[in-house]
């Protein structure tokens, strides 16, 4: 494939992915106006980001099976569509059971649009530049969550309790410009192509099944365990902060994406400086100094948030606070970087024709893992606090520091079309 056909396939990854975090990342923003809306507790709205990652994880198995049998760009496109329905839909839901299902959508195509996006930038780029691909393709997840931020900050109105629907209508727009993009500029996996005459020879090998097979079991299982630490210290982070701000410093439902901001800016400069380090340090490495890092940043974020000055029981915005605040949210962003580093890791570990199989199973069914975080947070909070709450989650990372040595290093591994 031609340099530029490359880069016309990355920006196409990104900008799916980009648009993808946008989808999953405004409902943080929005939790505590829906439970209002529809008069419920918070742990009634937890449940619907619970059916969201359960959903990722089924996804992105079930489409990386789609995307091992039809192709990368053909499973990307059928994500896109359903994430962006999915997401137009939330805008129009008059129930939180409703919203489950819409919800339900949209992880399923986040979690399906992974799979198939990373194989595709995976088999496209050459050993030594494939973790700085995969790492810039996921540079679109930490924009995505960046530009949900800014969209809430810019569409959300304190004073209309009904405008948490706006930001789910006008968030729903990228997707279909994505659509149309990917449809015309992206091409399909040359190694994927080559393929598919093994899994013709080989049809009775290809069952979404296969990665639990003997030869495959030892890495999809420490694969899939590495996956649930890092998704479940992360998500209690992304889906709290913003309740976690507005409980704490009493800032207004409009007011919390300005700190969010940073710590997208603060995930983009991760992304990349991981790829970097994973090119020289290897996979293993990297993704232990990076859990490293969200193990000790955690607790530094909650407790200098916690102790911040109030003015007349609020955090007053000034140059200041706004500086600190945002230099703490930064921090934090940037040792999430290390979601750049599981496509490239997880690619490498199996062969073509399970390749986005095994990588979306691992990958998203690490988001199901973390339901169980999410849905402690609020049994949690009234016995032990908002803080110390959030703190918890800087467990499950110093675990996933260590775990990462018990699979093999792939640093400079060849992806070619035969098994």
């Amino acid at each position: 494939m031609a340099n530029k056909q490359r880069y016309l396939t990355l920006g196409g990854a990104w900008a799916a992915w980009l648009f993808d975090a946008l989808d999953a990342g405004i409902f943080g923003f929005v939790m505590l106006a829906i439970a209002t809306t529809f008069s419920v507790q918070l742990g009634d709205v937890v449940s619907t980001i619970a059916w969201f990652l359960l959903a990722t994880g089924i996804g992105g198995y079930l489409l990386g099976g789609i995307s091992d049998k039809i192709g990368r760009k053909t499973t990307i496109l059928a994500s896109v569509l359903a994430y962006g329905t999915g997401t137009l839909l939330c805008g129009y839901a008059d129930s939180v059971a409703e919203l489950n299902v819409y919800r339900f959508i949209v992880g399923v195509a986040v979690g399906g649009l992974w799979s198939a996006a990373a194989s595709l930038v995976s088999e496209i780029w050459k050993p030594e530049g494939r973790a700085k691909a995969i790492a810039w393709m996921q540079t679109g997840w930490s924009g995505g969550q960046l530009l949900a931020a800014v969209f809430a900050w810019t569409i959300l109105n304190p004073h209309d309790p009904e405008s948490w629907r706006h930001l789910f209508l006008y968030s729903s727009i990228p997707a279909f410009a994505t659509f149309v993009y990917i449809l015309i500029f992206v091409k399909e996996s040359p190694v994927w192509l080559a393929n598919r005459e093994f899994r013709k020879n080989n049809a009775g090998n290809n069952s979404i099944f296969e990665i639990f097979k003997p030869q495959y079991l030892k890495a999809t299982l420490l694969a899939l365990t590495i996956s649930i630490l890092g998704m479940y210290g992360y998500w209690i982070i992304t889906a709290f902060t913003p309740a976690f701000l507005q409980n704490i410093l009493k800032v207004r439902i409009d007011q919390a994406p300005v700190f969010l901001v940073w710590t997208g800016i603060g995930a983009i400069i991760g992304y990349i400086v991981f790829g970097s380090m994973a090119e020289k340090l290897g996979r293993r490495k990297t993704f232990a100094i990076f859990f490293i890092g969200m193990t000790l940043m955690i607790p530094a974020f909650t407790y200098a948030v916690s102790h911040m000055p109030l003015t007349d029981g609020k955090l007053a915005f000034t140059a200041q606070n706004v500086m600190i605040l945002g230099s703490l949210s930064a921090l934090l962003g940037f040792f999430t970087g290390y979601f750049s580093g599981f496509g490239a890791w997880y690619s490498e570990l199996f062969p073509t024709s399970i390749r986005s199989t095994a990588s979306g199973f691992c990958f998203n069914f690490g988001r199901v893992g973390a339901i169980l975080g999410i849905k402690l947070v609020p049994f949690l909070i009234p016995k032990i606090g908002f803080t110390y709450t959030i703190t918890l989650a800087s467990v499950s990372y110093l675990i996933a520091a260590v775990m990462v040595f018990t699979l093999k290093e792939t640093k400079g591994t060849e992806l070619t079309s035969g098994n």
